[in-house]
């Protein structure tokens, strides 16, 4: 069985290759040369088989507002912990597959090294959730306003867990511009 981050890492996956791949149908295919002819295919050997296989089919649900709710509610206590130095109880909020794969003190150095601007976030806002059933994975876009000046986005990836939503990664933090 595969574990909560493996089914992520596919879902997600999965959804890059969904949306970045024509289907067949959409494939044209070139006008055979007349004068090109092919070999035949001797009788007994088979066919080659074709290179690419269909792709999986994921599926996946824009947020119901309880499902969005208790994402928010996730995100909001992990960032409002970064905002008072508490890593402990942040970690505490992070999905138990990335605990068993990020020690304590890995996860302050890479919040300190890549996402210090989460620890002086004043406003966050949400955008974008989405829910993929099948591998209990959501998706949001979150974007960061510190102290009222540059606005930083990312995308969560969350796991839900009997303790509710919890954090098992995040995009790259990135700069998109200064608030009001």
């Amino acid at each position: 069985m595969l574990s909560l981050a493996s089914r992520a890492s596919l879902a997600v996956i999965g959804l890059l290759l969904t949306t970045g791949c024509a289907t067949a149908s959409e494939v044209q295919t070139p006008q055979e040369n007349p004068q090109i002819e092919s070999a035949p295919i001797p009788e007994n050997e088979p066919e080659p088989a074709p290179d690419t296989q269909p792709e999986p089919e994921i599926e996946f649900f824009e947020c119901s507002q309880v499902v969005q709710s208790g994402i928010e509610k996730t995100i909001n206590a992990q960032t409002a912990s970064f905002g008072v130095g508490d890593f402990e109880l942040a970690y505490s909020y992070a999905s138990p597959s990335f605990q068993d794969s990020v020690t304590l003190e890995r996860f302050i150095g890479i919040i300190e090294g890549s996402y210090g601007p989460l620890i002086g976030s004043s406003e966050l806002g949400f955008d974008s959730c989405v829910v993929y059933p099948e591998a209990e994975v959501a998706t949001i876009d979150v974007r960061f306003t510190e102290a009222g000046a540059e606005v930083y986005a990312l995308s969560y990836a969350l796991v839900e867990t009997d303790l509710g939503w919890r954090v098992d990664g995040a995009s790259a933090l990135a700069s998109i511009g200064s608030g009001a």
